[in-house]
């Protein structure tokens, strides 16, 4: 029984398994989709948040660069008063750590450095000519801004500490001429910035790295630029990092219980006015562009997703206790059923076999009984063929005898005699035909043969007296091109072409030649024969139902028994061969009989 109940609970339990896999699958893409487009938004903002940084510190730059500086400007000592005004502007702005004036030689002629939030010291010039923002400063022209890698501060070569991430904008400066006299270099400092980023609205991951692959910023790391102080890890897939810096437009990556939103950060060679609608649009270039990355970790999945995984658990387990109560409960009233049922049966057994005694004998009392009217239709139909198929040759003769009794012509004898010759072999054959068709009632079977049908209908043609004679006004046309062998019972397909013969001589035309035609064709993979006269005909809407019937004549001045027809269709049908007949009055009747 704990099998059959095990084979309907698994028959109604998986299908519903299959289900609730499809709808929590469906419900859980869902579920990261949303995910998805929230990170979308987070890291958009993100990004926004560190151009805009980015163009605020361009922005600041670029107002220094467009001061008319004094000719020979020298703001340690000569021009003093004029940078007056302008140190409480640099104390002010809190993001500024160093602000420099360097010469065409790369060595700085003003220095400025934080103290505090509100403080700075001027001073302690250093030559900074190696140094890349400076060479690459350099070559800048008018109206062009360069800002340089994130990186940690140095001093005389080594990293500052704490550590200090900060990005230098450089720009050259003019004087009065418009005479380039040397750059403006603001190191910025970055800390607000990257903590900024870092910062998070929901539990996801960002990273920021420039062309070099290299982590500037984490938030998996307190400190940012981990590679600068020798704090490497492998914070992410490398085949990911590849692909981040290769790409030119925001895209998601979806991998391994992973999300993975990344999105180039180009500034290198674009322009911008800094919303001003006057001023000339500034070039921008940077040794690197920057890249973020904003990760769903699969904790933040999972917390997401484990609602669906409690609902799949709690229905499925509600599922199977029920289902497996439902099936014992099922199986247990099915086996008492099943026991009820044995019990009847047997006891119906003895009823059945009684039954079954009663139907065998039955069965051979039908048999006996369907035996009896073959035979006795078997027998009918050998009195007819007697009766029908001698009277032609037999008239024949006849005729044949008269005739030579009469003649005194003895060419004309001769002539007569082969035809008798021919007749009495037709009655011989016949007669051979007939014990053959006494056989088969004996055998109960009907014997077929290979059949020379053009052989037979000039046997048949040599019956009777219209045809026999080369003078007759009634022609035997065959046109067998197509097939003309058969396997069939002769006996049988001889009596047709008989019958048909007969019928084509007994109902022609007067003041017409007539004729009957056998020609044979394919249809449909099978053997067909037509035959075809040019007789009376018959009037198919008033006797096409009767044609083939039993004792049915359709010419009332034509002596006839009504035979004819019925014994060749009996006879066709007897080895599954089909006939057809269409014909019009006063044109003739074709019959196509199928094999």
């Amino acid at each position: 029984m704990w099998k059959r109940v095990l084979k309907m609970f698994l028959g109604l339990y998986l299908p519903l398994l299959a289900l609730t896999l499809y709808v929590f699958y469906a419900q859980k893409a869902k579920q990261i989709t949303e995910l998805s487009e929230y990170q979308k938004r987070d890291a958009k903002i993100k990004k926004e948040y560190f151009l805009e940084q980015c163009n605020t510190l361009l922005h600041d730059t670029k107002y220094w660069s467009n001061l008319a500086y004094p000719v020979n400007f020298d703001p340690m000592n000569k021009h003093t008063a004029f940078m007056d005004r302008y140190i409480e502007l640099i104390k002010e702005i809190t993001d500024y750590d160093q602000f420099r004036f360097i010469d065409l030689n790369g060595k700085e002629f003003f220095r400025a450095v934080r103290n505090g939030a509100d403080s700075v010291t001027i001073g302690n010039l250093q030559n900074k000519e190696n140094h890349l923002y400076v060479k690459e400063g350099l070559a800048l022209k008018k109206n062009q801004l360069y800002l340089s890698h994130i990186s940690l501060n140095r001093e005389n070569g080594a990293i500052e500490k704490p550590h200090k991430p900060v990005i230098r904008a450089v720009a050259p400066i003019f004087d009065t001429t418009e005479t380039k006299i040397g750059l403006v270099v603001i190191n910025f400092k970055m800390k607000r910035v990257l903590d900024q980023l870092k910062n998070k609205i929901a539990d996801t991951e960002l990273y920021l790295l420039d062309e070099s692959q290299r982590v500037i910023s984490s938030s998996l790391h307190k400190e940012d630029l981990p590679y600068e102080s020798g704090k490497v890890d492998d914070l992410l897939p490398k085949n990911l990092i590849s692909i981040a810096v290769g790409i030119t437009r925001d895209s998601t990556i979806i991998e391994k219980e992973h999300i993975w939103r990344l999105q180039p950060i180009i500034l290198n060679g674009t322009s911008n006015s800094f919303g001003s609608a006057t001023n000339i649009a500034s070039e921008i270039v940077t040794p690197t562009n920057w890249f973020m990355i904003v990760e769903i970790p699969p904790r933040l999945i999972a917390a997401n997703t484990k609602p669906l995984y409690d609902s799949l658990i709690t229905f499925n387990a509600i599922s199977i206790l029920s289902l497996l109560t439902l099936c014992y409960v099922f199986q247990k009233k099915k086996l008492e059923k099943e026991l009820f049922y044995k019990e009847l049966e047997s006891k119906n057994i003895l009823l059945t076999r009684n039954k079954n005694k009663l139907e065998e004998n039955n069965i051979k009392v039908n048999k006996m009984n369907s035996r009896l009217e073959m035979r006795n239709k078997q027998l009918s139909d050998f009195n007819y063929l007697i009766s029908h198929n001698l009277r032609s040759p037999v008239t024949s003769m006849s005729v044949i005898v008269e005739m030579i009794q009469k003649e005194k012509n003895p060419e004309i004898l001769n002539q007569l005699l082969p035809k008798l010759d021919q007749v009495a072999k037709s009655i011989t054959n016949l007669t051979k035909d007939i014990n053959e068709y006494v056989s088969i009632l004996d055998n109960k079977e009907i014997k077929q043969s290979n059949i020379d049908l053009a052989e037979l209908i000039e046997e048949v043609k040599h019956e009777f007296t219209e045809t026999l004679l080369d003078d007759s006004d009634f022609n035997v046309l065959v046109k067998l091109d197509v097939w003309n062998h058969i396997t069939f019972s002769k006996f049988y397909l001889q009596s047709v072409i008989q019958n048909l013969v007969s019928n084509a001589i007994k109902y022609k035309r007067d003041n017409v030649a007539s004729h009957i035609e056998f020609e044979s064709a394919i249809e449909n993979k099978h053997k067909v024969l037509y035959v075809r006269d040019n007789g009376m005909g018959l009037n198919l809407e008033k006797h096409g139902e009767n044609v083939f019937k039993l004792y049915k004549r359709f010419h009332r001045n034509i002596s006839g028994k009504g035979m004819g027809l019925f014994l060749i269709k009996s006879q066709l049908e007897a080895l599954n061969a089909t006939i057809t007949i269409d014909s019009k009055v006063g044109e003739g009747t074709t019959f196509k009989i199928k094999f």
